[in-house]
């Protein structure tokens, strides 16, 4: 009331009150914009310096792990690309590939680890290609391009794995005669959500050869892909050859007919992946050359792995009560696949 009554009589003395007090608030706000902007500051160099004291403490690791990078420097060099039959060399370097299609680099941080493997054996991450689960990576050599699929990991994948009904497409062979061919659906419709985009990327990288590969599911990706870039005018006289690592049955004997490249089928001994969907189901058949890699031999051998698979089966039975381990589970592990073929092209003399 007495700042009401002090307006009507002294309008003058009203109004410096109220700027007085509005200065005052003012400042007041002020104050609380400093006092808020300091501590920003000091929050941002405490951020900066928490950043900082973390890339220093990440920075040995990442070099030991770098360091245990399955690619090598040399093994690009060693890969004879001229030639499409089967390669100790070539095997264990798509293995590699197929083995670090598991980095999760849907994650920003751990494809930063994938680019960094790859760079460290002279291989360039083109790109990773990302939808609704199906994953893959594009990458770029001075000899060669790679394109590896990623194998099982969730519980999608397995249901896309047990999905035995066909899709039916029309395919041309030899630009000619025009076939149905019966594949896997599940496989089919994976690869397909990344499809136009892997042609894309693989436009831009010159006339280089193609190779392609996938351990598990990934290595059925990579047939199905074989046999969609095989048929594109711009890209199917590039693709090299697919490598696979105990990939199932993908299709009937229609779409085996489809599958132009050379394609060399890898199994360790004891994987019983490569059995399944079995040949009674809607006919499913196994293409290209089936290689065996045995336990403590130093050689591939060409023959089918049905025989080592059953007594691996038998023996993860026995033994089950006493171990409480699957063996064949073990032989399906794409590092064993890598281990392996590294140890063989070695041993073989090829690499120094």
């Amino acid at each position: 009331m007495a700042i009401i009554k002090s307006f009507l009589e002294n309008s003058s003395a009203w109004h410096a009150e109220y700027a007085k007090r509005v200065e005052a608030y003012q400042k007041l706000i002020d104050d609380h914009r400093a006092r808020e902007q300091k501590f920003e500051a000091e929050r941002q160099t405490a951020l900066d310096e928490l950043r900082r004291t973390l890339l220093e403490e990440l920075k040995e690791p990442e070099e030991r792990l770098f360091e245990v990078a399955p690619i090598l420097a040399g093994d690009v060099d060693a890969i004879p690309t001229r030639r499409a039959a089967y390669s100790d060399r070539t095997a264990a370097m798509m293995a590699k590939i197929a083995l670090l299609t598991y980095i999760a680099f849907e994650d920003a941080d751990k494809k930063k680890i994938l680019d960094g493997m790859l760079t460290h054996g002279r291989v360039k991450l083109v790109e990773t290609l990302i939808a609704d689960e199906t994953e893959a990576l594009v990458a770029d050599t001075d000899k060669f391009v790679a394109v590896g699929f990623r194998g099982t990991t969730s519980k999608r994948d397995v249901r896309t794995d047990l999905q035995a009904r066909f899709n039916v497409a029309m395919a041309t062979i030899d630009n000619q005669k025009t076939v149905k061919v019966s594949v896997h659906a599940g496989y089919y419709e994976a690869f397909h959500k990344v499809e136009a985009q892997l042609k894309a990327l693989l436009a831009k990288t010159g006339d280089k050869p193609i190779y392609l590969t996938g351990h598990s599911m990934g290595g059925a990706l990579a047939l199905v892909a074989s046999a969609a870039l095989g048929a594109d005018p711009e890209l199917g006289d590039r693709v090299a050859a697919v490598y696979t690592f105990g990939a199932p049955r993908v299709g009937q004997r229609s779409f085996s007919q489809i599958v132009k490249a050379p394609h060399y089928r890898i199994v360790n001994s004891g994987d019983l992946v490569p059995l399944v969907p079995p040949t009674w189901l809607r006919s499913y058949v196994h293409t290209g050359t089936p290689i065996l890699l045995k336990k403590n031999t130093d050689w591939p051998i060409r023959r089918s792995p049905r025989g080592s698979a059953f007594l691996y089966a038998l023996m993860s039975l026995l033994l089950w009560p006493f171990t409480r381990q699957l063996i064949f589970l073990n032989a399906h592990d794409a590092a064993l696949y890598v281990a392996n073929l590294e140890r063989i092209a070695r041993f073989r003399g090829r690499w120094t």
